[in-house]
């Protein structure tokens, strides 16, 4: 048995056969002797139908904090070190490499510390570049290995990597987030007998392959097709997980959804929302919600992972509060790298002028976007005035009232910004700090309706206040800093007004006509 033997001799030999029989057929046996852990029953169920069940496809749409991430590393170690080396070769995919060499491989490092422990030292090593190898008589060998194609390669990339013994395991986490491709890609792989696909995620995409997965009545004969949510966790369900261990029940019980955590988003969410219905009940939100950054939207910018340059330019956020209970935020966007710099309440215009100055000094932006409505227009005066704070930095008042590009698709400027954030979510081109709670949160919460042309018309932050208890500050700061302003900062027509004469050689004009529309004339100039 490829545990790699057993340091302790009243282990025994750990070549056993008839131990290695047990754990290839008994994965929660496994996990319990060799990492000493344990999970609860419904997880357990699942796992189990996945690895030994009669279809060897598993999906499961999950909601948030059921132990997803640390099950998926636990059956890539089970697969690598229950059998024969070179016996199953393990793929694991993510929509970010983050997920899987952050999340997956931490896991898979620290059991690999715990089985240690325990006497059973796992085969191979695990490298830094997703890699999980042995070396053997004939070179290294590959036991699992993680990689996130890039869009339009999902298939090739995986094209010919399979077990040659047949028990091929693709595991995919963040499932809601892969393309279609990705899926053929695993279809691609999963051709041998004993072959095993393991799927599981958020169900935040309505309308995508994750979706259709479970709601197309063809797949039910291919696909064992599960859902979990906090009723199924031991808190609600009254399980202990460790009756004899009560200090390992209480990290159990602490890593997963709380019932607090629960409760608090039945308030802030209601229970009908799109962000409850996906992240407690793990169910596919409904159409025609009001929320208009859908759980798909910031999901993304959650997982998506933009690594850090500080050569790149970079623009500030900045939304002002005076005193009471709302903050003062400013965001940095670095090359689409977005996080809080800092956050402070209950301070006079001239002392926030002076900490955006002083981040200023120190990030050197190319743009420091300030909200011009209010008292943020005292901010914005002082950073564009004042003598003591100048820069080489452009200061920009953003006024949400103004006119925005097309008043058909947007009522406001407030709505066309938000709708470019949006779009950037959409497109992965945001990387937003997951562990900035607020932000999310109140991201979650902004609703919008439309306005008689038709254009999308975000709730204005007054209507909004007693929703959130607060204004969506965060959500505000995080707009500015990642909006696309060049219909006012890369447009030469917003100089006019409309209805002046204008005197500009033909030939040059046609020649950015296209890109930059007449639109511009009479915006004001930001």
């Amino acid at each position: 048995m490829n545990l790699g033997g057993v340091v302790s001799a009243a282990q025994g030999e750990m070549q056993n056969k008839r131990l290695q029989s047990l754990y290839q057929k008994d994965f929660l046996a496994w996990q319990s002797d060799v990492l000493g852990l344990r999970t609860y029953k419904r997880m357990g169920e699942i796992c189990e139908t996945a690895l030994f069940g009669e279809k060897n496809r598993t999906a499961i749409k999950s909601s948030n904090g059921v132990s997803k991430t640390f099950q998926i590393s636990a059956m890539i170690q089970w697969a690598g070190s229950a059998f024969d080396i070179g016996e199953t070769l393990s793929i694991i995919t993510a929509p970010s490499q983050d997920q899987v060499k952050r999340a997956i491989w931490g896991y898979m490092k620290d059991f690999r510390r715990r089985a240690a422990e325990r006497d059973f030292i796992l085969p191979g090593w695990l490298d830094e570049s997703m890699g999980w190898k042995t070396s053997t008589a004939e070179g290294n060998v590959d036991i699992a290995f993680g990689k996130v194609p890039p869009k339009g390669d999902e298939v090739s990339i995986f094209q010919g990597t399979r077990s040659t013994f047949g028990k091929t395991y693709v595991f995919v986490e963040e499932a809601g987030g892969v393309t279609q491709n990705l899926f053929v890609a695993a279809e691609a792989v999963l051709t041998g007998e004993e072959s095993r696909g393991f799927f599981i995620g958020n169900p935040d995409h309505v309308g995508g392959p994750w979706q259709k997965l479970f709601t197309d009545p063809k797949n039910e004969q291919d696909w064992n097709r599960f859902t979990l949510n906090y009723m199924d966790l031991p808190w609600y369900t009254g399980e202990t997980v460790y009756p004899d261990d009560p200090e390992m029940e209480a990290a159990l019980q602490k890593n997963l959804t709380t019932e607090s955590w629960v409760e608090q988003k039945k308030r802030m969410w209601g229970e009908r929302s799109p962000w409850f219905l996906s992240k407690a009940l793990g169910q596919f939100p409904e159409d025609g919600g009001t929320g208009f950054f859908t759980p798909g939207d910031v999901g993304k910018g959650r997982d998506t992972d933009i690594e850090e340059d500080m050569s790149a330019p970079c623009v500030f956020g900045v939304d002002i509060a005076r005193m009471g209970m709302d903050e003062s935020v400013l965001y940095i966007n670095r090359g689409g790298r977005v996080r809080l710099l800092e956050a402070w309440a209950k301070t006079d215009t001239y002392t926030s002028s002076k900490k955006i100055f002083e981040h200023a000094k120190v990030h050197q932006p190319t743009e420091i976007r300030v909200d011009g409505t209010g008292v943020g227009a005292g901010v914005w005066d002082n950073l564009e005035q004042n003598p003591e704070f100048k820069g080489d930095w452009e200061v920009i008042g953003v006024e949400g009232a103004s006119k925005s590009p097309d008043i058909t698709k947007y009522s406001n400027l407030r709505s066309y910004i938000y709708s470019s954030t949006k779009e950037q979510l959409a497109d992965n081109l945001l990387d937003l700090d997951p562990d900035d709670k607020s932000l999310l949160d109140e991201l979650a919460l902004i609703k919008y309706t439309f306005a008689p042309r038709g254009g999308v018309q975000i709730a204005k932050k007054e209507d909004m206040k007693t929703e959130i208890g607060g204004s969506p500050d965060r959500a505000d700061a995080l707009i500015y800093a990642t909006c696309d302003l060049t219909p006012w900062t890369g447009n030469p027509w917003n100089e006019y007004t409309p209805g002046e004469a204008v005197v500009q050689d033909r030939e040059e004009m046609l020649g950015y006509l296209d890109e930059l529309p007449m639109f511009g004339a009479g915006l004001p100039l930001l």
